[in-house]
């Protein structure tokens, strides 16, 4: 049986180096993803990781997070390492702006990436929403209208399920930047309020609507991974990271800092999942510093 390894890094937060990218170019996976807030929360910091992640051989999809809400075209520059920004100039409709994919790190975002292994295995990615700060409304509004074309939620929500639409595979895996809305209202749930004092649920809507919408269709959806919600909540407990709901696996992988000194290594965080015909298995791993 074939199977497609997928290796997902959670928010970045600064905590990305050379030694993340020898690791990496050096692992099993078929593709990487970053969920995205690759700076520290100013552009200097977003720029200098996007450099650092432009070093990867590994193909590599990176979703923007809410920390990210620089220029798009130079954050797309900087991913693929290209020195001219000037070919990428007037690229800013959603058409041309496919065009800037790279073989290697590329940003993604309402779109779709097929991946396909002899005969029994086909599935499509669906990048979704950019950028969500979560919760009900859309996240910067007049950024995602300049960048994106995206208007409201209910164009958002448009925009995915066209891309459900789109998708010739039975099945499907969705990525965000966080997750989808009815997964929980406390603190500890995947995408719960924790800065809340009464909680509440904080996913997205739009790519809720989606997940339904793909069901509906007939589609199989093997996964929903997405991060933002940060694993250890502001009162200092742990969030669930992954949850099973109707066949579905949603999946936070948000650990921050995903660098952090253990007993006797400096361990480097992410998330293995690896997807066959039958289903998918998730894990979460541990790099030491010298591995």
């Amino acid at each position: 049986m074939s199977e497609f390894r997928l290796g997902v890094v959670g928010d970045l937060h600064t905590h990305w180096d050379d030694v993340d990218v020898r690791q990496f170019d050096q692992s099993n996976y078929d593709l990487l993803y970053f969920t995205g807030d690759l700076g520290g929360g100013t552009p200097d910091s977003t720029i200098r990781i996007a450099r650092v992640m432009s070093r990867l051989s590994k193909p590599a999809l990176v979703m923007p997070g809410n920390n990210d809400t620089i220029d798009t075209v130079e954050l797309a520059a900087e991913l693929t390492h290209r020195a001219g920004l000037a070919t990428l100039s007037g690229m800013r409709t959603q058409a041309n702006y496919r065009e800037t994919r790279s073989p290697n790190v590329q940003l993604c975002g309402y779109s779709t990436h097929r991946f396909r292994r002899e005969h029994d295995l086909d599935v499509t990615l669906i990048a979704a929403r950019p950028h969500s700060m979560g919760g009900p409304d859309l996240s910067f509004p007049e950024y995602m209208l300049e960048t994106y074309g995206i208007s409201s939620m209910q164009d958002s929500e448009q925009r995915l399920l066209s891309l459900v639409d789109q998708a010739e595979s039975e099945q499907l895996i969705f990525l965000s930047h966080n997750g989808p809305k009815g997964l929980g209202a406390g603190h500890q749930d995947l995408w719960g309020a924790d800065f809340k004092p009464d909680g509440g649920d904080w996913g997205d809507p739009d790519l809720a609507a989606a997940v339904t919408y793909a069901v509906q269709q007939g589609k199989r959806v093997l996964a929903v991974i997405a991060g933002h919600m940060h694993l250890r909540t502001r009162s200092g407990t742990d969030r669930k990271w992954r949850a099973a709901v109707n066949g579905i696996h949603y999946i936070n992988a948000a650990k921050v800092p995903r660098i952090f000194n253990s007993d006797d290594d400096v361990q480097r965080h992410h998330l293995a999942v690896v997807i066959r015909s039958d289903g998918v298995e998730v894990c979460e791993v541990l790099v030491g510093e010298g591995d």
